[in-house]
């Protein structure tokens, strides 16, 4: 259950806070200072409701909590996700606002992962916390912290084996590698001292991990005897499997034929399932849902530490100069080609509201349009703006143009 806002400042009182704030607070600033402008600063509501992607990970993750309640089975959760998908569906969400066949593309391929998600998800040992509310206390700031999963496991900690608290945030993005890694894993991080803070606990105690949801991790047993895990989406596990099975049917112990490795192999691909292979072939495969644990330890906390700190002060800063002038230039952020995916397809407020990226648009229309025509004839955007000439001529720190939206 979310906390209120009048018992986040009372908690905050307790702390000795004067601020308050969360992850997804902290990201929004980090992405886009427009956003945050509009969401934190002036908070207007968003204009766009027609993004999937956020309505099918809150129902990922209640069809979780009714699961580990024991309100729901396997086949619950699924008929749960498809009801609700078909409700999303009807009302006109996308997974891509703008291109119809790239719509239909992703959905198929998300919806399928999601569904053997619900079929196959290997239920965690023990009596979890769910949805566990942890303030943390970061100098004057208090953060809010809602981890979806807490529970205990023995793990061995310097040859020793012990009882340590595991955090598991549910994800139903794409796997975070690389720089998205980087980027997302402050999150757990923060979450880790929350619990350590709390429960005065050693930080070598604390396991915090994502499961994504999309995904599964298989152990493969190698030609020569090696094990190697691989990461795989849910929907593609028989084609991505394909050529290590192949393999094992011709050196399986039952002596196959060409014809009965082939027929095997399109139950494979057909069904997207090990379980009807041959013994002897599916026992080197090993089958788990797709955990990815991120270091914590004092290094990954000093870092986020200093991290936080410095943005909760340009935050500050910022709306401390706000208030002011009054000048909207401060939260200014150019929009880029790297932004336009985010914007178009997952953003709640449409280029009527977010006047960054009307300006981009305007700029790529202008550009495709000199292109095209070789002329200087005035654009109107097409897919979300509706504003004529004489509104955007208006000067960029008139806030006037929202009173409409409020």
């Amino acid at each position: 259950m979310r906390k209120s806002y009048d018992e986040l400042l009372k908690i905050a009182n307790k702390l000795k806070c004067n601020d308050i704030y969360s992850w997804s607070k902290i990201n929004t600033f980090n992405e886009d200072t427009y956003n945050y402008f509009l969401r934190y600063v002036l908070k207007i509501p968003e204009d766009r409701n027609d993004s999937i992607y956020a309505p099918l990970g809150t129902i990922a993750h209640d069809s979780l909590e009714k699961f580990y309640k024991n309100k729901l089975k396997h086949n619950g959760m699924l008929e749960y996700f498809e009801e609700k998908l078909f409700e999303y569906t009807v009302a006109g969400m996308k997974y891509d606002r703008s291109d119809e066949e790239k719509n239909k593309k992703i959905g198929n391929k998300y919806e399928d992962c999601l569904r053997h998600f619900f079929k196959n998800h290997i239920k965690i040992k023990g009596k979890p916390k769910l949805e566990l509310f942890v303030p943390l206390k970061l100098n004057n700031s208090m953060f809010q912290c809602y981890i979806d999963f807490v529970h205990n496991e023995k793990r061995v900690i310097d040859n020793e084996e012990k009882d340590v608290i595991v955090i598991t945030d549910w994800k139903t993005s794409t796997i975070y590698k690389g720089e998205k890694l980087e980027k997302e894993k402050g999150q757990l991080i923060l979450y880790g001292m929350a619990i350590a803070q709390k429960l005065k606990i050693p930080i070598n105690q604390i396991i915090i991990r994502w499961c994504f949801l999309k995904y599964v991790n298989i152990d493969c047993v190698q030609a020569n005897g090696n094990t190697k895990v691989r990461t795989i989406e849910r929907n593609d596990i028989g084609n991505s499997l394909l050529s290590s099975v192949k393999m094992w049917l011709k050196k399986s112990s039952l002596k196959l034929t060409d014809e009965d490795i082939d027929n095997h192999i399109l139950k494979l691909i057909g069904t997207n399932s090990i379980d009807e292979l041959p013994d002897d072939v599916k026992d080197k495969f090993s089958i788990s849902d797709c955990y990815t644990e991120v270091q914590f330890d004092q290094e990954a906390i000093d870092e986020l530490n200093k991290k936080l700190l410095n943005i909760v002060q340009q935050i500050k800063e910022k709306e401390n100069e706000y208030k002011e002038t009054k000048n909207s230039k401060i939260w200014w952020q150019e929009v880029t080609d790297k932004d336009s995916y985010r914007l178009a397809n997952l953003s709640g407020y449409s280029a009527k509201i977010h006047r960054p990226y009307k300006e981009y648009l305007d700029n790529l229309n202008l550009f495709m349009n000199k292109k095209e025509t070789d002329n200087d004839e005035e654009i109107q955007d097409s897919s979300d703006i509706n504003l004529s000439v004489k509104e955007t001529q208006k000067d960029e720190d008139d806030l006037s143009w929202l009173n409409d939206l409020l």
